[in-house]
């Protein structure tokens, strides 16, 4: 007998999802019914289908069926920046990596704000989802963002511009 693939494999598990049973923890671990999911196609699979409703909660989206999920905080959790120069000093970019999510995202430098508990926040995948850093990711951030003494306020260079890093407290 072949192996199914994953929209296969997908399809089998989501006739067992009920609202509710999806449950993404402030570190971007998921779990379904209390227990962790660690497939990663699986969780491709989920991310891929990832929308938000018209009550900013997150749901799942497939075949003309949707899944609320429970969410923490965000499913996506930044876990490393690097910054790369891709030639010329206007060139510049930071790149984030998603838990989960295979390929790399750009930041945009003016999606930064700073939200509750002093936790950093910045917008994905074409402004569409917000995404928290975790601390390790902070850190590496950190190093490059800078404070106007004159203004007090905290902001990151990028191709010779400031990008202020907005406060939502």
């Amino acid at each position: 007998m072949g192996e199914m693939n994953t929209v296969e494999q997908a399809s089998n598990i989501w006739q067992t999802f009920d609202s509710g049973d999806i449950y993404v923890d402030c570190e971007g671990d998921w779990f379904y019914q209390g227990n962790r999911i660690t497939r990663e196609d699986i969780l491709k699979f989920f991310y891929d289908h990832l929308q938000t409703s018209a009550e900013n909660t997150y749901v799942i989206v497939w075949e003309q069926q949707q899944c609320a999920l429970r969410v923490d905080d965000t499913p996506f959790v930044i876990t490393r920046v690097d910054r790369r120069s891709t030639g010329g000093a206007t060139e510049e970019q930071f790149l984030l990596t998603l838990k989960h999510v295979p390929a790399p995202e750009v930041l945009s430098p003016d999606s930064l704000w700073v939200g509750k508990d002093h936790v950093l926040y910045a917008r994905i995948r074409s402004g569409l989802f917000i995404a928290r850093f975790s601390r390790p990711a902070y850190y590496q951030i950190a190093a490059w963002i800078q404070d106007d003494p004159a203004t007090g306020q905290f902001f990151l260079e990028a191709n010779g511009e400031r990008h202020r890093i907005a406060s939502q407290e």
